[in-house]
């Protein structure tokens, strides 16, 4: 008996306060904060051309660029929301509007007769998307280890969303107002491989609750 209140104690004397985690919007602020210049910086490592926003159609592409940066901002602070145990994200009732409202203007910036466009200019796209989200992704895991979720897998999916949502507005700046069907199909295929990859790599790092 006496040894085992010997080890109560030496455990007692060896524990450390526990940091509560910030709250989640300051999360999110300092989450950006970091991530956006690294995506920046990421961008610069593949060729693009910036946008002409005195084309017609501008506006609707300026409104994309808005409702994807919006969709990204919720996403990620539910994702935070969700890493702490018994925390619940934003309903997908809230993300869904502005996501269908993001894919209707897509679809409607598509000209009826659309030009031709070289494969290698829609891959480019796809390989923007990527290269943008990969530090993005990095920070991402590595703020999510810092808490316990119930739910990892959910948690990721939906960090995974917000990361590609923030990488489709940087996009926009340096991309055609109007898009063509192959650019928006890589877009939708880059998005779900953003968000495959980050709970993928993820799942091994974030811990549960």
């Amino acid at each position: 008996m006496s040894d085992h209140h010997a080890l109560i104690e030496q455990l007692s004397r060896d524990l450390r306060p526990v940091r509560r985690p910030r709250a989640t919007g300051l999360r999110v602020l300092g989450w950006l904060t970091l991530a956006l210049p690294c995506a920046l910086a990421a961008s610069l490592l593949v060729q693009r051309t910036l946008t002409d926003w005195s084309q017609p159609g501008a506006l609707r592409a300026a409104i994309q660029l808005v409702l994807a940066f919006v969709l990204g901002t919720l996403a990620i602070r539910s994702a935070f929301s969700m890493s702490i145990a018994g925390r619940r994200g934003l309903s997908w009732r809230a993300l869904l509007p502005i996501g269908l409202l993001w894919l209707g203007l897509s679809l409607s910036s598509m000209p009826q007769l659309a030009a031709e466009t070289h494969d290698h200019d829609s891959a480019r796209c796809f390989t923007f998307l990527l290269v943008v989200s990969s530090p993005m992704m990095l920070l991402m895991i590595a703020t999510l280890r810092r808490t316990r979720t119930l739910h990892p897998v959910r948690t990721l999916a939906t960090a995974g969303l917000g990361i590609a949502s923030l990488a489709v507005s940087l996009l926009a700046f340096c991309h055609p107002v109007h898009l063509h069907p192959l650019d928006f199909v890589l877009h939708l295929a880059a998005i779900v491989t953003i968000v495959a990859i980050t709970v993928l790599a993820g799942r091994r790092w974030v811990r549960v609750g």
